[in-house]
């Protein structure tokens, strides 16, 4: 027994899976009738309907002009379609016939709904003489309707139903009117005399026949003819659309044939939208019905339930808009999908008597195995049900219950995403023909298959959108996929934007498994190398634990981001951000026993992160990406490279292929977003969701690195450590601590303070009184230490090096010291209270007794400085100040070196301060003066960086005569910046503009020659200062010379350009060419045109005029091409007409062969380029013999004769 036969009907026949509400044809009403499942929860919404309208078809009815309204909402595939429509056959009691048999529509409920009570309702509201209108509104309305859009669909519906004109209301009413006059029928007697048509066939063509409607009038009503053409005139004028009038016209319908009218309203959510006046008239036409009508005229509408996920982006009070609207719906009925199952199973999955005890017996055999076979991975986010029973196996076989699941989601997020066409995003599709299509592919197998889930793409892959459709399509033929493949291709997409199962590697697994018996671990890995193959080519991508489908869109942006150029630094960059920011964390390591923390020098793959200067402790990290990475993979390279100098620590990473590769694509994929931060618009969502994948993979590669640190090898200082720790930072601090013990040779030089040292700092830098110290413990507490300290400051100083506190405290703890900072402080304070050294801050002395707060503030040790003071004496103070008054123009009265020191360096801030400001406006361009700025600043400079008052009063003496020289060159530099720059500017833009593109022009007059010569003299001066005033007069000069040449040549190129253009579009005009080709020809003409309009430069105007030229030569080209099509169709017309009148002689009858009108073709324009003709007659390009001339005017002749012979036109080149 093979699956086919297991099916009590047949699985190929037509089960009308897609409702549609314009499909009523008694084939298709039969079947929807006939097979329609009424599950538990439609059942209940049947009876929640019949409780609301039975009421309305007796006496109580008068009382319900609030409860007319009955909105069905439900997700996609709920069957809100199917339910109105069933609605629809039950209320009008629809008969329909098959194979000779009819039946009502009641008929068949009478089997499927067993409760009597019930089943009377429904015969009551059956029975009572109903007019149904069924109709999907979006498929009814106009599209140039907006306003009154809702109101005009009604109508329209209710017009057409009435037996009036549809589509022109105004018709109607006229139609109307007649009729409650009772002179309807004799209007479209009179009517039909006068034209021998009838009205109802020509009344939606009634602008060709209104003088014939205005005589039917006439003899209808007995007005005059021309009254009657006045009122035809002005139907559309004085139509009175409205709710009320609408209302009425329903009213007095349903007065006039007793009867209850439903207007059953499809899809009516996603055509309202976030349009609030289009709810307003939904709300207000269901509220009038009710009044004016009062039970008698119903509304039914069905909506998504997500109205924001069918129409997107609703607003929150668009969304209580439409809350309000539905709340006018007395009536609501909310449709789940959970019934998919059931209807599926009865419609489809119905096993015959023979089939149920075979399956059993497969279920009793192997259900133990099918439970593991088909089970998900625990990151699965829902419980997605595989199969718990014997009975459950049966009714679902050859699906899984968790099928349904799935699917309902595929349909849901295919949608949603947009990769269906319109077809599916409308309804077009359904699960049931999915379930059904998918068990045709599998009907000739045995009892032993099952369905994988790729065979659920062919039943949507006819309404995806072309391009994903083709991604899939191009992917499985293109011979490097083999079947699997493409499959598990397939199954990607399908479960693309599927949020509740992961696509991971064991749910695929399971997603896949097409045999009940299938070898999990062999499929396990055949779905591993597809998945590799499919990475490879780029058609899926791997985020996180998962794979994704790659659109097409996504493709490209992954073939770019693979495809960007990253170099061996930002790789490296992104490795030390993850490792030492991330992972390691910390800069410093404190060493246990004295507390004291040293600076890690790091580096990564050979390369420093923290500045070319060495710390005492250096960690190297080696990874993969370095060049030298196998090199060191061996103690006896590792030794000696850790050994070297000072020693450092080197950790070794082991090489794991994927998360090198996932550095690769981080560093890959975060270049990529940035280059095209705000580039792409139209992809914003997908590199928004490739940063969201990024953060994510780096976040995987951070857990990955931290446990490859814990895994490396380490040495230090040509030793292999042994692991005693297992996490990254407990590694680096033991291999830190190891280097410190054996390498920092004075560490233990010295003696630590054991009181409280802060406080005893204080002391010494604060008490006045001596003897309140104990200055004899000053040395015997630390002598070594002291000598150490004293030794290194004095030389420095003596070497005019400047030493402050911070330098103190950095020699003292690197090696071979190591010592703590509060120590060596306390070392500075014992020195400084011996009255070894004193200090300054920021070039002012201080006591020492306001050295604490420096001492005791760490961001201000590096102002603190230690040196001898030197001053100098009264006539040298005097000599300076007389010095500064010559060179600055301004009295230096000052007698102290203090404030002298203050008034130079504010008249030389000043001045450098002015000096970069013209440095940053003469870089801009040809700018004089920059020679002076440079060595100016480069003076001021020297003399401002001497930080001490003497050392700077003596360079202001020793270089007296460059200041001196500089003060003269510093008042052209003043004058020329601050009120010439303007004019100098304007002299570059002229010579750089205008003036150069029309240089060759320009020469040719005298006067512009001779002032261009002046202008470009005083450009290239170095000095030009004495002849900036004569620049403005020369460049007016040369303008109005460059003016009238620009505009003399611009009127000589539009002529040109104009008689093109004209002899185009008249060229187009004789070739009846459509209004595209003849934009396609005349706007690059007109384009370039208006370029040569505006343009002020001659050679740019002259090659506009030549562009013209060329874009004349491709107008003929596509005016030709149009004329040969033309000559197709004309030939195409007259061989059919040829072969129907040869195929009727053939027959021997006589038939008559309408003969085609043609048209006359304008004629072709043939470009002949004669010089070329003539070197196809000669092979040369001279001619120096009779015979040469003679043979080359013959092969252009006859070039020439075969054009016109054509039927074409020519033209020379």
């Amino acid at each position: 027994m093979n699956i086919e036969q297991i099916f009590e009907k047949r699985l190929d026949r037509n089960i009308n899976g897609v409702v549609k509400a314009e499909q009523t044809d008694d084939a298709s009403a039969w079947i929807e009738l006939d097979e329609y499942v009424i599950t538990r929860e439609l059942e209940g919404h049947l009876r929640h309907f019949f409780e609301s309208y039975v009421p309305a078809t007796g006496p109580e009815r008068i009382r319900m002009e609030n409860k007319i309204g009955v909105w069905v909402s439900g997700f996609f595939g709920s069957g809100k379609s199917h339910f109105i429509k069933i609605l629809s056959y039950l209320l009008s009691n629809r008969k329909v016939s098959h194979n000779g048999i009819e039946r009502h529509a009641y008929s068949f409920f009478e089997d499927k709904i067993k409760d009597a009570l019930f089943l009377a309702d429904i015969n009551k509201a059956v029975h009572h003489p109903t007019e149904v209108i069924l109709f999907n509104i979006d498929s009814r309305a106009n599209v140039d309707d907006k306003e009154d859009a809702i109101l005009k669909v009604f109508l329209k519906v209710f017009n057409e139903r009435v037996g009036y004109c549809a589509d022109f209301p105004h018709i109607a009413h006229l139609e109307r009117e007649l009729a409650k006059r009772g002179q309807y029928d004799a209007f479209k007697t009179a009517f039909a005399t006068i034209t021998g048509s009838s009205w109802e066939k020509e009344r939606d063509s009634y602008y060709f026949i209104s003088d014939e409607m205005a005589e039917a009038l006439s003899q209808a009503t007995g007005q005059s003819v021309d009254a009657s053409r006045q009122w035809v005139e002005q139907l559309d004028k004085n139509f009175p659309l409205d709710i009320n009038n609408f209302c009425q016209w329903v009213k007095e319908w349903l007065d006039e044939n007793g009867k209850n009218i439903l207007f059953m309203v499809d899809e009516v959510g996603q055509f309202i939208g976030k349009d609030g006046k289009m709810m307003l008239k939904l709300q207000t036409i269901t509220e009038n019905l009710g009044v004016v009508c009062g039970a008698r005229a119903w509304v039914i509408v069905t909506s998504q339930a997500d109205i924001d996920a069918a129409i997107g982006g609703m607003s929150s009070r668009d969304g209580q808009d439409f809350s309000k609207i539905q709340g006018r719906f007395s009536t609501r009925l909310q449709l789940s999908s959970s019934n998919t199952s059931e209807v599926i199973q009865k419609r489809l999955l119905v096993k015959t008597d023979a089939a149920k005890p075979a399956l059993a017996k497969v279920w009793q055999e192997k259900g133990d195995i099918l439970r593991n076979q088909l089970a998900f991975d625990p990151t699965t986010a829902a419980s997605l049900r595989s199969y718990s029973s014997e009975e459950e196996f049966v009714d679902n076989y050859p699906f899984v219950p968790w099928h349904y699941q799935i699917l309902q989601k595929v349909f849901e997020s295919i949608r949603t995403k947009g990769a269906a066409g319109k077809q599916l995003a409308m309804g077009e599709r359904s699960q049931l023909e999915a379930f059904q299509t998918a068990a045709q592919q599998i009907a000739p197998q045995g009892l032993d298959s099952l369905v994988p889930f790729w065979r659920f793409y062919a039943a949507i892959e006819s309404f995806l959108e072309p391009a994903v459709s083709r991604t899939i399509t191009q992917a499985c033929q293109n011979g490097i996929l083999d079947e699997f493949d493409g499959n598990l291709l397939k199954t990607l997409f399908l479960i693309r934007y599927v949020n509740v199962l992961k696509s991971t590697p064991e749910n695929l697994v399971t997603l896949s498994i097409d045999k009940i018996d299938a070898d999990k671990v062999e499929l396990s890995r055949r779905v591993e190398k597809s998945l590799n193959t499919l990475e490879r080519l780029m058609l899926v991508a791997r985020v996180e634990d998962k794979y994704v489908f790659l659109t097409n869109e996504e493709k490209e942006i992954e073939n770019e981001i693979r495809n960007v150029e990253v170099d061996f630094s930002a790789i490296n960059k992104k490795l030390a951000s993850i490792i030492f920011d991330d992972i390691l964390k910390n800069k410093k390591y404190r060493y246990p026993a004295n507390k004291q923390d040293f600076d890690i020098s790091r580096f990564l793959n050979g390369h420093p992160l923290d500045g070319a200067m060495l710390n005492d402790l250096v960690v190297k990290i080696l990874t993969p990406k370095d060049p030298t990475y196998d090199f060191y993979d061996n103690d006896a390279a590792c030794r000696p490279y850790t050994s070297e100098g000072d020693g450092c620590i080197l950790i070794r990473l082991p090489a794991d292929a994927r998360t090198w590769t996932d550095i690769d694509l981080v560093v890959q994929t975060e270049k990529f977003l940035r280059d095209n931060a705000g580039q792409r618009p139209e992809q914003a969502s997908l590199l928004s969701e490739k940063a969201r994948e990024n953060s994510v993979r780096e976040k995987l590669l951070r857990v990955k690195l931290d446990s490859l640190i814990a895994e490396a090898d380490v040495w230090a200082i040509g030793e292999r450590l042994p692991k005693k720790s297992s996490t990254p930072s407990s590694i680096v601090d033991e291999a830190c601590r190891y280097v410190i013990e054996n390498t920092f040779a004075k560490l233990k030089m010295l003696r630590q303070f054991n009181g409280d040292i802060a406080r005893e700092i204080h002391a010494l830098l604060t008490v006045e009184n001596d003897a309140e110290l104990d200055l004899g413990e000053l040395e015997e507490s630390n002598p070594d230490a002291m000598r150490e300290v004293e030794s290194w400051v004095s030389m420095n100083i003596e070497y005019n090096k400047p030493v402050y506190l911070r330098d103190i405290l950095n020699h003292f703890a690197r090696r071979p010291y190591g010592w703590p900072e509060e120590e060596v402080k306390l070392l500075v304070a014992r020195l400084a209270r011996k009255g070894k050294f004193s200090f300054s801050q920021q070039n002012n002395n201080i006591e020492r007794k306001q050295v604490w707060e420096l001492f005791n503030n760490s961001r201000r040790h590096s102002e603190l400085r230690l040196h001898k003071i030197r001053r100098h004496d009264e006539s040298q103070i005097r000599k300076a100040a007389q010095t500064m008054a010559e060179i600055a123009q301004q009295p230096f009265s000052e007698r102290e070196e203090p404030p002298l020191v203050e008034h130079i360096r504010q008249v030389f801030n000043d001045w450098k301060q002015e000096l970069n400001v013209f440095k940053a406006k003469a870089e801009g361009g040809n700018n004089p003066g920059k020679d002076e700025i440079e060595s100016g600043l480069r003076l001021l400079n020297s003399i401002l960086s001497e930080k001490e008052d003497f050392a700077l009063i003596e360079k202001v003496t020793s270089q007296a005569n460059e200041l001196l020289d500089f003060s003269e060159d510093r008042e052209d530099l003043v004058d020329f910046y601050h009120k010439q720059f303007a004019t100098w500017q304007k002299l570059g833009a002229a010579l750089n503009g205008s003036f150069k593109s029309n240089r060759s022009a320009l020469e040719k007059d005298a006067v512009a020659v001779k002032a261009l010569g002046e202008l470009e003299n005083i450009w290239q001066m170095s000095e030009p200062y004495k002849h900036l005033n004569r620049i403005t007069p020369l460049i007016e000069q040369v303008q109005s010379v460059n003016h009238l040449l620009v505009e003399q040549h611009r009127q000589h190129a539009l002529e040109r350009i104009d008689a093109r253009i004209e002899e185009s579009r008249q060229r187009l005009q004789e070739a009846h060419a459509t209004s595209e080709l003849q934009n396609s020809v005349l706007l690059p003409m007109q384009k370039a045109r208006k370029r040569a309009e505006v343009s002020q430069s001659i050679p740019e105007i002259l090659a506009e005029q030549q562009e013209t030229m060329a874009l004349q030569t491709d107008a003929e080209k596509k005016i030709n091409q149009w004329i040969d099509e033309l000559r197709k169709k004309q030939e195409a017309q007259l061989r059919a007409a040829n072969e129907a009148k040869r195929a009727a002689e053939s027959q021997q009858t006589y038939v008559v062969v309408e003969k085609p009108v043609i048209q006359p073709v304008p004629k072709k324009t043939h470009l002949v380029n004669v010089a070329s003709e003539m070197r196809k007659a000669t092979g040369g390009e001279v001619l120096e013999t009779a015979e040469q001339v003679g043979k080359a005017l013959d092969t252009l002749r006859t070039s020439l004769l075969a054009a016109i012979e054509a039927g074409d036109r020519i033209r020379l080149q």
